[in-house]
């Protein structure tokens, strides 16, 4: 039997739920299910899973109910479709959080769960970088007031801590902590995009207070408005992830760091499109 506690995606979870029980039980259909639900229209689920349809609360309870939901994954599925039908990075957080929380206790990866913690704060990946030349020695305080903006030093603690957990950072017969040469991945799917999205935007606040915060010779800003095509929008971002991936070289290369920056590219929209009105 399928395990909803393994999804991130309910529309996912449903098409395999219809699938395993057609499988098994040849009178298993839309209808029957629709029928079983107490929903009138025989097709819903057909439409759930090709996303032409939401679910709400109320047949959330009744789809639960079908399937035959303990109380945990009737919680779990409930907060799965909430979290994959938001709309905004605070609600999808939200709900991500109480599913992580559903997570912790079943026998599962924990991969999402790591990642999800890696880019909730703004200064893990800070922290990560400032080893490779901060001499660390157990002053947690001396390490949250490097950072800017500060941190607290039980926050500084817990990121090392979670680093450490990660295999990002580790420590030699010194107490020296040190990067190791793993790296975490950041091409998560669809249903989880979002806790980049979460992590850019806190850097995003964060630059712009920059403003105030250094001098213009201690930073870069640089902005350029564009009239072009969809396929020329497509070659930008081609051309943007190069060179990031140009400027990753170079600092990896860079066996003398001293300090640690924030680069941060932007490419949107400041109109609709020239036939978005006639579609």
């Amino acid at each position: 039997m399928i395990n909803i506690f393994e999804y991130q995606n309910y529309r996912l979870y449903l098409k395999d739920y219809y699938e395993e029980q057609k499988k098994t039980k040849k009178y298993f259909s839309y209808r029957y299910f629709s029928k079983k639900a107490g929903i009138n229209a025989p097709a819903f689920l057909y439409y759930v899973i090709k996303s032409k349809r939401n679910l709400t609360k109320k047949s959330i309870a009744k789809i639960s109910l079908a399937i035959e939901h303990n109380r945990e994954e009737a919680e779990y599925f409930e907060n799965l479709v909430f979290f994959n039908q938001a709309d905004t990075i605070a609600e999808k957080t939200m709900y991500y959080s109480r599913i992580v929380e559903k997570r912790k206790h079943i026998d599962i990866t924990e991969i999402d769960k790591d990642r999800y913690e890696y880019y909730s704060k703004w200064y893990h990946s800070v922290i990560r970088e400032i080893v490779t030349f901060f001499d660390f020695k157990g002053d947690f305080q001396l390490l949250a007031d490097f950072l800017i903006p500060g941190i607290t030093a039980k926050e500084a603690q817990k990121s090392l801590e979670l680093l450490e957990k990660l295999g990002f950072v580790e420590s030699d017969e010194n107490g020296l902590y040190h990067q190791t040469d793993n790296l975490i991945g950041t091409s998560p799917d669809a249903s989880n995009v979002f806790i980049i999205e979460k992590f850019q935007m806190e850097m995003l606040d964060i630059a712009l207070k920059a403003y105030d915060r250094f001098p213009r010779q201690d930073r870069m800003t640089a902005s350029t408005t564009f009239s072009i095509s969809r396929e020329t929008f497509e070659l930008f971002k081609m051309r943007t992830r190069e060179f990031r991936r140009e400027l990753m070289e170079i600092a990896r290369l860079d066996n003398e760091p001293d300090q640690v920056y924030q680069f941060t590219f932007n490419l949107f929209p400041l109109c609709r499109g020239k036939n978005e009105d006639k579609e």
